[in-house]
């Protein structure tokens, strides 16, 4: 499995958002990230998000939002 982090698909308030999907590939990450904004009440189309694939094979910390826009 693969692990993907998404800081930029549709919210409640103009605010960051973040997400954590594990899929088999980014094809199946993007149907499971866009059912959960669904089940959310939130538009998985708009706007349009980008998922970005995380090494898991070495020990590290990633920040998704700090709060600096």
């Amino acid at each position: 499995m693969n692990v993907y982090t998404c800081s930029d698909h549709d919210g409640f308030w103009p605010v960051g958002v973040c997400s954590v999907v594990v899929g088999l590939d980014e094809e199946h990450a993007t149907a499971l990230l866009k059912d959960a904004l669904r089940g959310r009440g939130l538009n998985p189309d708009k706007p349009k998000f980008s998922l970005r694939l995380l090494n898991t094979r070495e020990a590290k910390a990633l920040v998704l939002l700090d709060g600096d826009y």
